[in-house]
């Protein structure tokens, strides 16, 4: 019988070549992560390689501005001790993978604090450097006001100091650099005293806020920290929250946020007010009100530790919380916020918040967003991880980038890669200047990561085109893991084929243990989908409805089989009749159809008709033989009415059923002059510097064609747009593939074979020709590579 629904206690594995950021929105799957302890394992690794670097901190940003496909992953979070702390002169030099966090509890013990940083603790120093980042803090601009000088690894593992004074460019080009220059190794900063500071807040209507900012708050001294909270949905009012030095007692008495807080009503709050304009409402008229109620004197580090878990729900997979940054000069404000609005509104954007803060400008940097004494419009938002959610806001993100340009203003690079390269050059006029010093200092373009290779001209995608112009090229890489369910509809049928063609006894298949397999392989591919991808809602609906049809079918089909089925077989004394025959012929036919072709392009009519014309009405065991007449008709009758249904609703839906899947490829080096051939059933549809798009088919057909990748003239890049796939192997219980160059996701048992399992791996697409080598090496079967 069927015990469990699923597997709730399966652990979810580790993908440790993907590398996310806190939005989940952009998995990469890069070769190799290495975490460095000291500069000369990050100069090592570098000397060691010549392919690609991208390098991540904390991965706070929201774009991929942290990793590159296939690229050599350096996770800076381990390289993070304090080297010198001077405090007379209050600076203080670290290595650059340390958190704020982690710098503030070196530093507060000196009555020291941070001069300028992001209003949240969690992020590294070095990706904070990386994007140039900006606080609440009154009288200052970006981080680069407080950096006295860097070091950087280069490409060819050479270190070079920079500083306003030395090697000036390399300075102004690193910061706000976004890693593509080289990797930020250490940063001395400058530091400011630690002292109490009182909030006071006041709202206002916002056409009030420019002038009142520039008498009240600009040039106050006494400020340390400002910003005004502008209320959705109707964004006509705000709340100025400021933070005056003080000479009162504090009424928190620690000196920073404890690190282990409980966030869950604010969580919880956060999804309120996320979750309709009542939240909103409630948020402006009920819950600030009673949050900014009482007095609040609290040390400097205290207000500047805030922790990322007060903002983080319990899931990001159906939807996500984002944010987009938008810079106005001063002068400009009272412009810009008409136009903020009828965009927010027209578009029913979700914002939560906008938070605008003030920055000094900075003239310096190659990659400035603030040439000018700007305000920065923070825009804190939720939306869905569906493909159609992402377009959506990447339709108001577009919006607002032209609108920021067009008052002189910018946007912030950490975020969503949606502007196009003409908003990017806009916004970034003196971005020229910033390639030349890449070209010169990392002429081989080893430092990319999903900003540049965007923005980069040397990065150019001479195929992005041709790609886009087909319509089925790019599929959602988390259907890899979500197609194993569904495919194990396939393998199921198989393997009853294969147990009725062994003379097998149908009536004591495991059909319950089936049932029960498909809902754990459907939670454990949700599970690790959740951790690394988006939802993908559409298909785990899908999922669900096949699985509960399944799961009826085999409920009666088992139920049947066990008991008439089981007397009818005892009644012929465990011999087939010709209709058990062609009954194994039909289940053959179907098994071998399906991995080809959709289940309901079947004739399932054609085969309940044979089992009258093909065998004698009267015979041997007469009873079993009109037993499985009538159970077959029934059983395959029924399934050709509902196969029409199914067809004409998906036919309805999705069109005609696109048999083809593309990849991206490239020759392998060669003397030959000649023109590569394809493998046989691939074909090219587009070619473009070293790059050629082809077509395969889908389903098994996929999975017949890789092989013949391995004696061709061709390397694969990507798949559908992916650098990932999951495969299946079968083999004998608890076989070693450790030595498989690949991620084990788990193991699934072979309900009607205790001797072997089918084991499911996650490989690099650029290493599956190899995989499959060795798994053929091994002897073991590749039973699929699954698509998307």
């Amino acid at each position: 019988m069927v015990l469990r629904s699923g597997d709730d206690e399966f652990v979810v594995p580790q993908i440790p070549q993907l590398v996310n950021d806190v939005s989940r929105l952009n998995a990469v799957r890069v070769a190799e992560v290495i975490s460095p302890q000291s500069v000369e394992d990050i100069q090592q690794a570098l000397r060691d390689s010549d392919g690609r670097v991208s390098i991540g901190g904390g991965r706070y940003s929201q774009g991929g501005q942290t990793a590159y496909p296939d690229s050599l992953h350096i996770d800076m979070r381990s390289f993070n001790k304090v080297l010198a702390l001077d405090t007379a002169k209050k600076q203080v030099t670290v290595q650059t993978g340390i958190s704020w966090r982690q710098l503030q509890s070196e530093i507060d013990p000196h009555n020291l604090s941070i001069k300028i940083m992001q209003t949240y603790a969690n992020f590294s120093v070095g990706g904070s450097l990386s994007v140039n980042v900006h606080g609440r803090y009154i009288g200052e601009g970006p981080l680069v006001g407080s950096v006295l000088g860097l070091k950087l690894v280069l490409a060819d593992g050479s270190i070079i100091a920079a500083s306003p004074q030395e090697n000036a460019d390399i300075f102004y080009g690193a910061i706000g650099g976004y890693g593509g220059l080289g990797v930020i190794v250490e940063a001395t900063l400058q530091l400011e005293d630690n002292l109490p500071v009182e909030r006071k807040t006041r709202t206002m209507p916002v056409e009030d806020y420019a002038a009142y900012f520039h008498d009240a708050i600009r040039d106050n001294g006494e400020v340390v920290f400002h910003n005004a909270d502008i209320y959705p949905p109707d964004f006509t009012h705000l709340r100025d929250v400021s933070w005056y030095a003080s000479d009162k007692a504090v009424t928190k008495t620690e000196r920073l946020i404890p690190a282990d807080q409980d966030y869950r009503l604010e969580v919880a709050l956060e999804k309120f007010v996320a979750g309709s304009d009542f939240g909103k409402w409630s948020r402006q008229h009920l819950i600030d009100p009673l949050l900014y109620y009482p007095e609040k004197v609290v040390w400097r580090n205290y207000e500047a530790s805030y922790d990322v878990a007060e903002l983080e729900p319990d899931d990001r997979s159906e939807y996500t919380y984002g944010l987009r940054e938008y810079f106005v000069p001063v002068e400009r404000f009272d412009e810009f916020v008409p136009k903020m609005r009828e965009i927010f509104q027209r578009n029913k954007a979700n914002i939560i918040n906008v938070s605008i803060r003030h920055a000094k400008a900075d003239t310096n940097t190659l990659l400035s967003w603030a040439r000018s004494e700007v305000f920065a419009f923070v825009v804190y938002y939720r939306q869905g991880t569906d493909a159609e959610a992402k377009q959506a806001v990447g339709v108001w993100s577009r919006e607002m980038i032209d609108a920021a340009i067009a008052v002189g203003g910018a946007y912030y690079l950490p975020y969503q890669l949606q502007a196009s390269k003409e908003q990017f050059l806009a916004a970034y006029p003196r971005a020229k200047d910033y390639f030349g010093l890449k070209w010169r200092l990392d002429p081989n373009n080893r430092f990319v990561n999903m900003l540049w290779a965007k923005y980069y001209p040397f990065n150019s995608d001479l195929m992005a085109q041709a790609r886009k112009d087909i319509a089925e090229y790019y599929r959602p890489v988390e259907q890899t893991l979500l197609t194993i369910p569904e495919w194990y509809l396939v393998f199921q049928p198989k393997e009853y084929a294969d147990y009725l063609a062994a003379a097998s006894d149908p009536s004591r298949f495991p059909f319950f243990e089936s049932i029960d397999e498909y809902w754990v392989l459907y939670d454990r591919v949700v599970a690790i989908s959740a951790q690394n991808y988006p939802a993908n809602a559409e298909y785990r609906t899908m999922l669900r409805v096949i699985g509960i049809s399944t799961t009826l079918e085999y409920l009666v089909k088992g139920a049947y089989e066990a008991s008439v089925g089981r007397f009818s077989r005892w009644l012929a004394g465990g011999e087939d009749t010709p209709e058990d025959i062609l009954i194994q012929r039909a289940h053959r036919a179907y098994s071998e159809l399906i991995f080809d072709e959709p289940w309901y392009e079947f004739d399932f009519a054609a085969w309940r008709d044979r089992i009258w014309s093909d065998t004698p009405l009267w015979g041997d065991h007469a009873f079993r033989k009109w037993e499985r007449k009538l159970f077959f008709s029934a059983e395959f009758g029924l399934k050709s009415l509902y196969a029409k249904l199914i067809k004409y609703a998906a036919q309805s839906t999705y069109g005609e059923t696109d048999k083809r899947i593309y990849l991206t490829a490239q020759r392998v080096q060669s003397n030959s002059i000649r023109l590569p051939e394809e493998p046989e059933g691939a074909e090219i549809v587009a070619t473009g510097g070293e790059d050629y798009i082809m077509s395969v088919p889908r389903w098994g057909g996929f999975t017949e064609i890789m092989p013949k990748f391995l004696n061709t003239e061709w390397t694969i890049s990507d798949i559908s747009g992916n650098h990932q796939i999951a495969v299946s192997l079968l083999a004998a219980k608890a076989a070693d593939v450790s030595s498989l160059q690949a991620q084990e996701l788990f193991r699934s048992r072979l309900v009607s074979d205790d001797s072997r399992e089918r084991i499911v791996l996650m490989v690099a697409v650029t290493e599956l020709a190899q995989l499959i080598l060795d798994v053929e090496s091994a002897g073991i079967e590749l039973e699929h590579v699954f698509d998307y």
